[in-house]
């Protein structure tokens, strides 16, 4: 069988012309060899070995999406104008960001057309929309939009401001400015307010799209935003960043259950020690006088988790902010 392409990619086409059955393709997918990430496209089963779930769907999703970015066009369609840029959530994936409840089963390229709607396929989007020299990079030789353009797609396109909120805060993480994210969005266009308001809220020391959601609730709910990774050095001299900080009275830690997965966990470490851990270190911060809450995915999923942080946060004489 060929060898793969530069992006890791092998085409059933480009085998079969360079002398491959088409049994052997098959019986490859079938033994996990060669793993499917679109219709006669492969990548190594290899590149997914001893990698968590959510990370083999993030590898398998990037690779569908250069798959789509860096096939011939078809003569018909949205695709008729030879531009083939990645955008939204795809682009998100080629960049790195991390979302929200991404929706990895569909491909999203820009034509660069200035006016029409959106073509959506079974398995891709045709965006349109205005594209400079500036909203386009190459990223790993694919064209995709930029990180701040894509940041704002995202944030615009987004069903809600939780999900908004995560990809501004991981774009700010990877260094996009807010200056950059607020000149993108000075166009009125569907769901610039929701994109603005989470730029406004937008901060780069969210560790994770949870605690994103977290803070989206919080804010949501009208209740004071928290400060992020604030620092304290504990009576044992052991230092600890608290996910979110109310007044140096309430702390507020997201816990993402996937954690104790396998993914986190150091060499011959069980997830019960994980579990101790964070246990031990939660005592630390009540004996620095601090009241811990602790959410998890199901809280905010489930609504939980306002209901909860507003009774230790009254218990404290923190309430909500004026006029909510």
């Amino acid at each position: 069988m060929v060898n793969f392409d530069r992006h890791g990619l092998l085409r059933r086409q480009t085998a079969l012309e360079s002398g491959a059955l088409p049994r052997e393709i098959d019986d490859a997918v079938h033994d996990g060899v060669l793993v499917a990430v679109g219709r006669g496209t492969y990548i190594a089963g290899a590149s997914l070995l001893g990698k968590p779930a959510y990370l083999q769907r993030q590898i398998i999703y990037r690779s569908k999406c250069i798959a789509a970015a860096t096939k011939r066009p078809r003569r018909s369609g949205a695709a008729r104008t030879g531009l083939r840029v990645l955008s939204h959530e795809s682009a998100a994936a080629v960049h790195g960001l991390a979302l929200l409840t991404p929706n990895q089963k569909l491909v999203h390229l820009t034509s660069g057309a200035a006016t029409g709607g959106a073509v959506k396929g079974r398995t891709t989007v045709f965006h349109t929309g205005s594209l400079t020299e500036d909203d386009i990079v190459v990223v790993d030789g694919v064209r995709v939009t930029s990180l701040a353009r894509t940041v704002t797609d995202v944030a615009a396109t987004s069903s809600s401001f939780a999900q908004s909120l995560a990809v501004v805060d991981s774009g700010l993480k990877r260094g996009v400015t807010r200056d950059e994210l607020q000149r993108l969005l000075e166009r009125p266009r569907k769901g610039v307010s929701r994109a603005r308001a989470a730029v406004r809220h937008g901060d780069a020391l969210a560790a994770n799209p949870g605690e994103s959601w977290c803070r989206a609730q919080i804010v949501e709910a009208g209740l004071p935003v928290p400060t992020l990774q604030k620092r304290y050095d504990l009576h044992d001299d052991t230092v600890a960043y608290v996910d979110h900080d109310f007044d140096g009275k309430v702390v507020l830690e997201f816990d993402g259950r996937v954690k104790y997965g396998g993914e986190y966990l150091g060499p011959g470490q069980a997830p019960s020690d994980v579990v101790i851990a964070e246990k031990l270190r939660e005592d630390k911060l009540r004996e620095f006088g601090l009241d811990v809450v602790r959410a998890i995915w199901d809280d905010l999923r489930n609504r939980r988790m306002i209901p909860l942080l507003e009774k230790h946060l009254r218990a404290h004489g923190i309430t909500r902010l004026s006029g909510r």
